[in-house]
Formats: structure tokens, sequence, C-alpha cells
């Protein structure tokens, strides 16, 4: 699974520490941190709490949910014989269509006005 990136965490993680030093402050390895920061691995309640505390901010301020965009799944058969098939979910935010809609919306009114000129 393929998580969104932690783009607040990291910001506010650039402006005071490198990931290598961040990483020692938090108590991880920063391999591990990594992932976190890339959206790799989901982060705990409590390691959002261990950075928040490090950074002097609150979880809030850098707290992001763990929405998946991309999770792929290995497709087995009945008594776990592999059947080579690959399951791929693509999540995409739940009001995608309004944000199109408003999107096509702009866009026929620009092509309107230029249209009648």
């Amino acid at each position: 699974m393929i998580l969104q990136p932690k783009e607040k965490l990291k910001k506010l993680r650039k402006a005071k520490y490198t990931q290598a030093i961040f990483s020692e402050l938090v108590a991880m390895d920063q391999s591990q941190y990594n992932r976190r920061e890339k959206g790799r691995i989901s982060i705990t309640d409590d390691e959002w709490e261990r950075f928040a505390k490090v950074l002097k901010v609150d979880v809030e301020n850098i707290k992001e949910l763990d929405v998946p965009l991309v999770n792929i799944t290995h497709n087995h058969g009945e008594n776990d014989h592999s059947i080579n098939g690959y399951e791929i979910k693509v999540s995409v935010p739940k009001n995608i269509f309004d944000i199109f809609h408003n999107k096509l919306d702009t866009l026929i009114t620009l092509m309107s006005k230029n249209y009648e000129k």
C-alpha cells in the first residue's frame, strides 16, 4: 500500500532537523522514519505524539491522515496457490466528482466568453 507523503511533518522537520538527527530524537531508525514521512508506512498515534513533542508543536499541526493512494494486492487461489494476478486499487478523494464538476463549469464559462467575442 502506498500512502500520501506527510508534507506538513516534512516541512516542519526540515525547518529544524535533518532526517538523521530527527530520527535519533524520536528513537527510530532513519530508514524507518523515512518510510513514514514518504507515506510507505502508517504512522501510529504514539509516533505522531513523539514527533510533535520533538518539534514542539501540537499534533494537529503535523498530523495527516493515512489515505491510501495505491493499494496493490497479490491474488491467491484456493489453498494458497498463486493464480499470478494482482489487484490494483487507486483511491481518490470522495469529492472528486464535485472537483471535476466545478472545473468543468469554470472551463465552460471561459469558453463561452471567448466564443461570444
